[in-house]
């Protein structure tokens, strides 16, 4: 049975059984009843020590000399009786785990000042003032839903292309034209026809080439495996000739047939993959290979990454990269070279290589008048705008004399006169500004906008 001087009421319900008069400050300091008087008495201590140790000793240094070390021996005791405090309070000892009650003879570590109190407290008690709490009921097992029947026959996607994980019975039948419409690729060939005025021969291999991935996605079904076929392409014209235009839709197309995860582009050129100096190319050009998996690089002007004159260019390091990345990694990369077609074809035979591991080859052809009027046309009802009777005449007498000239860039060329007719259409406008002007004054183009 302890004695009565080792059990000291404190807070909250919880007493404390300790014989070490640290231990018993803080306690006492626990108490809101106690703290203050016992505080008082201390005082009171201090200042009767020291009159009687100047009553006994008259010298000076002497009674200076017991002053000072009992001032320094109550802010020790103070102090430590101030940390007991805190590493016994019930706050503390809950929030490390201890509970009321239910821990006898335990040990207090403070895991902030890395101190064992243990030495101070060793047989610290703690328990509810109140009856003992009744024990817990045991938590009942988690128990996760069965799946339903139509969550394990949903089929899984990649992208917008919806895979069946299914395999078809032999005798089993199906239509080509429901897995365009699984794929949703209807749409997108529609916009490719729409979008690219002529280029016929590049619209027939991007229709063989999306074929050729239904066919394989219908095999799939029937559980007639087949190699991956190799994507990467070469695409060979003069600037404005649709090269980026198709790739986008290309890397979309691919997506939407379940062959690339995300269908993203990345363009990049000769800047973005080589480095001037030694030991810098090769981490740049694996940045831009990192953001690009998953989707498609397009390397335009492709042929710049080599040059022959210069032994100290370090653009054969970048394409040995390439090479071994469209290599090993072309379920996860789709790269298009893109440049023009007498450089590109000295660039094949500089790095065979390179050219052994490019499977399609699409040739963008120069555009004719007739096609770059159309082109025309269909940039302005973009922005509702239309040239009129008079106007389409002297566009097209115009681009007849600039495809001869030099820096021609087809396509892009038709939309830089275009956006500067505009820009002469509201000069002429703006400059009667008390005129009336109609809507179709608004949307009508006339020869003195399309040349000046």
């Amino acid at each position: 049975m302890p004695r009565a001087r080792d059990a000291l009421p404190v807070c909250d319900g919880v007493s404390l059984t300790c014989g070490e008069p640290v231990a018993t400050l803080a306690s006492v300091m626990r108490n809101t009843r106690l703290r203050y008087p016992a505080l008082g008495i201390l005082v009171l201590g201090v200042i009767a020590a020291l009159l009687l140790t100047y009553r006994l000793s008259h010298v000076w240094f002497v009674w200076l000399a017991v002053m000072v070390g009992i001032v320094v021996l109550s802010v020790v005791l103070v102090v430590l009786a101030r940390d007991g405090w805190r590493q016994t309070s019930p706050e503390s000892l809950n929030s490390r785990g201890f509970r009321p009650g239910t821990v006898r003879g335990m040990g207090v570590m403070d895991p902030g000042l890395r101190r064992d109190y243990s030495p101070i407290l060793p047989a610290a008690v703690t328990r509810r003032r109140t009856a003992t709490r009744a024990p817990r009921p045991a938590a009942r097992p988690a128990v996760r839903p069965a799946a339903s029947p139509t969550a394990a026959a949903t089929p899984a996607r990649s992208g917008r292309a919806r895979r069946r994980n299914e395999t078809l019975q032999p005798d089993a039948t199906i239509t080509l034209a429901a897995e365009r419409r699984a794929a949703g690729i209807d749409d997108l060939f529609l916009e490719l026809d729409l979008e690219l005025i002529g280029l016929i021969p590049v619209k027939r291999k991007v229709e063989e080439i999306g074929s050729l991935l239904l066919v394989d996605r219908a095999r799939q079904r029937f559980g007639l495996s087949a190699s991956r076929p190799n994507l990467h392409m070469c695409f060979t014209g003069a600037p404005g000739t649709g090269k980026t235009t198709v790739a986008l839709m290309m890397a979309d197309l691919l997506h939407r047939l379940g062959y690339l995860e995300k269908g993203h582009l990345v363009h990049a050129m000769r800047d973005d993959l080589v480095a001037e100096y030694i030991g810098q190319t090769a981490p740049k050009t694996k940045a831009v290979l990192e953001r690009a998996m998953g989707g498609v690089l397009f390397i335009d002007e492709a042929y710049t990454l080599y040059r022959a004159e210069d032994s100290k260019d370090y653009g054969q390091e970048c394409i040995d990269i390439l090479m071994q990345v469209m290599e090993n990694q072309r379920d996860k990369l789709v790269v298009i070279l893109a440049g023009y077609k007498d450089r590109m074809d000295r660039f094949f035979d500089s790095n065979p290589g390179m050219s052994s591991r490019v499977a399609h080859h699409l040739d963008f052809a120069d555009y004719e008048v007739d096609e770059l009027l159309s082109i025309g046309q269909l940039m302005l009802d973009r922005t509702s705008y239309y040239l009129s009777d008079e106007a389409e005449a002297t566009l097209r007498d115009y681009l007849s004399v600039r495809m001869t000239q030099p820096r021609f860039a087809n396509a892009r060329s038709v939309r830089n006169e275009l956006e500067n007719a505009r820009l002469r259409h509201a000069f002429r406008l703006a400059a009667d500004p008390e005129r009336q002007w109609t809507k179709d004054d608004l949307m009508r183009l006339e020869p003195s906008d399309v040349l000046p």
